[in-house]
């Protein structure tokens, strides 16, 4: 069996890898337990000659080291599995008549090896994967090996595509269905592949409702949709009066978000789909995943930023090892959506394709160039001084310079802002690498675009940029470990026995010594790096959880619960549907949701936002226009934003009682807001007789540290089961 393991691995992947890993090797070979060469990558007879008789010394690190024929040296280290310990061993020969420096300091064979088994376990994990998929379908195991030779390396657009169409013909041709479809709306890819032996009736509105509905649905949960029961409560929400069986699985990026789905149905009377197609559809959905997500940018044939990394991991590591320094631009298009408005993405994408010309033109082989993203593009100068760096951007932007748009009547100039950034021993990692060269290269456009920063880590503008990158960090990785806390802040109304009580949803972060910090701690920095749309996904899920769960024993209070949502998950793809499902999931009656919407993020994304207030307000959710008053506009858009409650800015609230223009402008809300029959809430109420005067004025609610103050969740949801209890007693 632990013979077995090393035979089946492929190393062909490896073959230039691995004498990169050992610079100046000879021949580099895999054994086997029994001492049996699975794999090399040269000529042996020479080598192995009158090896069998040399005895291995110990090297340190639990590195073996022996001289052989010719005057050869070997180094070899233990290959182990999680499962089955030592397995095997890897080997590496070396002239002993050449001077290589890994051949006489252990700490950089132990690096080498180190590094080589990452690659061969990370193999032996995905065999293993695959020998227990095939226990579990033994009955499908020789269709499950074609899956696994399917090709999921791929370096170009057209070899790609060509792979993923195999794998939706594979999906539709080995689970014996009538139709397999692939799709990744953002990305605009949409195959389908049609099995002739089992036709299914109109495979056109099938694929509309895969690429709609059932999207939705997959995108928003990350997880897999099954219909095979016709009484199925999901089918007519998902699938209207179709009657096919139904199995989609989700398509995940690195980061665990869907990026598509891919799906296959079949007829009524055909396939009921198992556990065990679940799993080989999931296995297919890694592979297209692998696909999509190459090692190269597809409109550029260049690296793209997982291709990238590597590199800096190895020119981080040389600096530190060797003492040498390198640097990193972070090159920025400026403005590039300008030319995407004006004259269209075709020559947008064709701007990004002269860009990459021109920046490899403009470096020596050495460099490594990548596109990351949009219009952004990143470059690693080997051997390069900070100085002599600063010179390469300048002769990268002057070339940039160079370049102009020209279509119709219209000519644009072309500039881009570099950032750059040193790699040194200190450096503490690549994350930190690439966001000083990112911070440098926003520190240039926000300067006035066209210029080239470097980062120095005592420039203040750079220090806050580092210290917003910071808690991206701790906001990514709250999201990720569930640290995030819901607290609530009641709404009290002024008339208690004619309306509900209110209660606004807050987030706050506990940090490591337990203090919970307020969101305009991380809020800030969120909203800049566009992570608002997770940090609202979360809100609402565990919103939906935690009052969800009680919701039986507390509903006789009626209590309203109101959430905050940003002007970026208006315009985030799939959010309409994400809360619709959390909604309809939970036991909280639509009616008893409010959404809350500042007046500038409603005007900004209007569009979006009266398509999401729409859909909400069909299904019963109530929604409330924040810090109403502080823009320009804002009486105008009442007639057309479907709203229930105005929240009256809290700068008018504070002032109320000492300043007549304050008062004037609350009394002119309050006023406009009965006639269109809406409620009034007043916010940052500090005092009584602020309470008095605003239930003069006709205020509905109020809201304040002097009515309550933020605490977790569960108190209110205490709260309101003792109010429920004592109204049933």
């Amino acid at each position: 069996m632990m013979k077995g393991l090393l035979q089946t691995l492929s190393m062909s992947k490896y073959e230039r890898l691995l004498p990169r890993i050992f610079p100046g090797t000879e021949w580099l070979a895999l054994y086997d337990a029994t001492n049996q060469v699975v794999w090399h990558n040269g000529k042996r007879d020479d080598i192995e000659a009158g090896s069998e008789t040399r005895v291995w010394s110990d090297f340190g690190f639990g590195i073996g080291k022996r001289q052989i024929t010719n005057g050869q040296l070997q180094f070899r280290s233990s290959i182990r599995s999680r499962e089955f310990g030592s397995i095997g061993w890897l080997v590496a020969t070396y002239d002993a008549n050449i001077s290589v420096p890994m051949a006489t300091a252990p700490e950089p064979m132990r690096n080498a090896f180190a590094d080589a088994s990452v690659f061969i376990q990370e193999e032996l994990e995905l065999q293993g994967e695959c020998n227990q998929l095939a226990i579990e379908l033994t009955e499908r195991y020789e269709e499950l090996n074609l899956v696994y030779a399917t090709k999921d390396k791929v370096e170009y657009l057209e070899e790609g595509q060509e792979a993923l169409v195999r794998l939706v013909h594979n999906c539709a041709d080995y689970l014996d269905v009538g139709l397999a479809v692939l799709v990744c709306r953002d990305r605009n890819l949409s195959l389908s592949s049609i099995n002739s032996s089992h036709p299914t009736n109109d495979t056109d509105d099938l694929i509309e409702r895969i690429s709609t509905t059932v999207y939705d649905r997959v995108e928003s949960q990350v997880t897999y949709v099954i219909l095979n029961d016709r009484d199925d409560g999901e089918r007519q929400r998902l699938f209207g009066d179709r009657s096919e069986n139904l199995l989609a699985y989700p398509v995940v990026d690195d980061h665990g978000s869907a990026i598509g789905l891919l799906a296959v149905i079949s007829n009524k009377d055909g396939h009921i789909f198992s556990n065990g197609d679940r799993n080989l559809l999931e296995v297919m959905t890694k592979k297209a995943s692998r696909i999509i997500y190459t090692h190269h940018d597809s409109l550029t044939g260049l690296m793209n930023r997982s291709g990238f990394e590597p590199s800096l991991v190895t020119a981080l590591s040389s600096a530190r090892k060797q003492n040498q320094q390198h640097c990193l631009l972070h090159v920025d298009i400026d403005q590039l959506h300008v030319i995407n408005d004006l004259i269209g993405h075709q020559e947008g994408d064709a701007l990004i394709r002269r860009v990459a010309k021109s920046l490899r033109s403009n470096l020596r082989d050495s460099d490594v160039l990548a596109r990351l993203g949009g219009d952004e593009f990143a470059v690693l100068l080997s051997g390069c001084a900070i100085d002599r760096a600063h010179s390469i951007a300048e002769k990268i932007r002057a070339a940039i310079n160079e370049l102009t748009v020209i279509s119709a009547n219209r000519q644009l100039d072309v500039s881009a802002s570099i950032g750059v950034a040193a790699i040194t021993p200190e450096t503490e990692g690549i994350v930190g690498v690439m966001a000083a060269a990112e911070i440098a290269c926003q520190s240039a456009k926000d300067s006035g675009r066209d210029r080239v920063q470097l980062f120095e880590n005592d420039n203040t503008t750079l220090i806050r940029r580092t210290e917003e990158i910071e808690w991206i960090g701790r906001v990514q990785e709250a999201l990720r470990e569930d640290l995030f806390e819901l607290h609530c802040q009641p709404v009290t109304p002024l008339v208690s026995s004619r309306n509900a009580p209110h209660f606004e949803v807050l987030i706050r972060l506990r940090n490591k010594d337990g203090e919970i910090l307020p969101p305009g701690d991380f809020l800030p920095a969120a909203e800049r790096y566009q992570l608002m749309p997770q940090v609202d996904r979360w809100v609402i899920r565990n919103t939906m959880r935690h009052v969800g769960k009680s919701w039986v024993d507390i509903e006789q209070a009626e209590a309203v619960f109101c959430i905050n949502l940003s002007g970026q998950s208006l315009t985030n793809t799939g959010f309409l549907a994400f809360v619709t499902d959390e909604l309809q999931q939970s036991q909280i009656p639509a009616k008893n949701i409010c959404f809350e919407i500042t007046e500038t993020a409603a005007i900004s994304n209007i569009d979006e936002a009266l398509v999401f207030m729409a859909k909400m307000r069909k299904l019963g959710c109530r929604f409330s226009l924040d810090d109403f008053g502080a823009g320009l506009s804002s009486f105008g858009y009442l007639k057309v934003l479907p709203v229930d409650y105005l929240k009256i800015d809290g700068s008018f609230v504070r002032e109320i009682t000492t300043d007549k223009v304050s008062l004037s402008m609350v009394e002119a809300i309050c006023q406009i807001a009965h006639t269109m029959k809406l409620s009034t809430v007043a916010e940052f109420v500090g005092d009584e007789e602020t309470v008095d005067l605003l239930t003069h004025i006709g205020v509905d609610y109020v809201q304040g540290y002097y009515i309550g103050k933020p605490v977790p969740v569960q108190e209110i949801i205490e709260q309101l089961l003792a109010v429920s209890s004592a109204a049933s007693a």
